[in-house]
């Protein structure tokens, strides 16, 4: 059998295929995942300014939220030390960012990858609430594509507040999975967007936040695509063998 396919290069292609076949997931590059940029100044407590990732506009007047508000409820804070209130054990660098409990406050970014027919979509982003967050106050984490002039979400998981998201120093892991691309979706060759926005106000008084660190995005091929790619591989070398034999 292996000499018969070391001669075929269709068999030995196909069996190539299939043995990465379920392991061949890729790692897409995200701007800024962790929040290292720009490095809040020492002295003091926050910045406002997070390369690569954009905000949303402000709302209209009769929010009664002047745009340098609305400005100051995202960002990034550095993390405190080890035996600080609100350390965070597994933040991924030294800091972390911030998103007010605030409908529409976000943080997005598009991405340098597009959504490509056959391969699904895996967004993972570590998460806690912060400061007064109250329980069942929801949080967005979702992929989306734009057209230009709108932002359409097309796969979200929606987090609500709970004493243990809130009560920890840990991040917890939030994913968003997105099946395979057809060539039809309207999101199709359209570049990926993230983004990572609170969805309901809180409860109660006070400042609340959410905490977002470690941002992943993955590409992963569906099975069916690799597997008919080998299975027409696997017909044409047994065709082949055939016509030797004959």
């Amino acid at each position: 059998m292996s000499s018969l396919v070391q001669r075929n290069p269709y068999l030995t292609l196909a069996l190539a295929t299939l043995s990465v076949v379920g392991v061949s997931a890729q790692s897409l590059p995200v701007t800024n995942p962790s929040f290292e940029s720009p490095q809040v100044p020492p002295g003091f407590p926050a910045s406002t300014f997070v390369d690569g990732w954009q905000k949303n506009p402000p709302p209209p007047p009769e929010w009664g939220i002047t745009p340098d508000q609305w400005d100051q409820m995202a960002g990034i804070f550095p993390n405190p030390a080890a035996g600080q209130p609100r350390h965070v054990v597994n933040a991924d660098g030294t800091q972390v960012a911030f998103v007010f409990a605030v409908p529409g406050v976000a943080l997005t970014q598009l991405t340098a990858n597009t959504f490509t027919p056959g391969l699904g979509y895996t967004l993972d982003v570590g998460l806690r609430g912060g400061g007064a967050l109250t329980p069942g106050t929801q949080f967005h984490v979702g992929l989306f594509y734009t057209d230009g002039t709108s932002r359409t979400s097309i796969a979200s998981t929606v987090v609500s507040a709970t004493d243990e998201l809130t009560n920890t120093d840990t991040l917890r892991n939030i994913s968003v999975a997105l099946g395979a691309v057809s060539k039809s979706d309207a999101w199709s060759g359209r570049q990926i967007g993230i983004e990572l926005s609170a969805l309901s106000p809180n409860g109660a008084q006070g400042i609340a936040y959410w905490e977002a660190d470690n941002v992943r995005l993955t590409a992963v091929p569906e099975p069916s695509v690799w597997a008919l790619g080998a299975t027409g591989l696997l017909a044409l070398g047994a065709m082949t063998v055939n016509r030797r034999r004959q």
